[in-house]
């Protein structure tokens, strides 16, 4: 106990160097890791949106082929074409809808988790704080 009591002030300010140093490499692994996380489920999304714009794609051609065939012939092979652009517009029209509700289930992008864990931080770190200092205003020091 000896040995705490007689720190000098740049042993104790290298100290706390070195802890803010450690804590804000910490809290930047941390929110690199919640953007991978995000990003990984927002790929799902994306590759649904993608699958609806082939499906589109093709809703598109068979459409063209469907007025060219109703334009040459009036007959049951139109019918098919129709079929087709239903059948992939309908696929279209599901994907888009599955894409869609799966990106806004992630919501933003945001490393929400570790912005909560920096803002508490610094209310424990802010003085006037329950932890020590003077003051206690309430609000962070625009320095911060």
């Amino acid at each position: 106990m000896t040995g705490e009591q007689h720190r000098t002030a740049g042993e104790l300010v290298d100290e706390l160097t070195s802890d803010t140093a450690r804590l804000v490499r910490a809290e930047v692994r941390r929110g690199q890791q919640e953007l991978l996380a995000k990003a990984r489920e927002a790929g799902r999304g994306a590759a649904l949106l993608g699958g609806a714009a082939v499906l589109g794609g093709l809703a598109t051609g068979t459409s063209a082929a469907f007025v060219v065939r109703t334009l040459g012939k009036v007959l049951p092979a139109p019918s098919a074409a129709l079929v087709a652009t239903l059948l992939y517009g309908g696929g279209a029209a599901a994907l888009a809808s599955a894409g869609l509700a799966e990106l806004k289930r992630i919501g933003t992008l945001l490393p929400e988790e570790t912005i909560a864990s920096v803002r508490e931080d610094l209310r424990a770190a802010r003085p006037g704080s329950t932890t020590g200092g003077a003051g206690g205003t309430g609000e962070v020091a625009t320095e911060l």
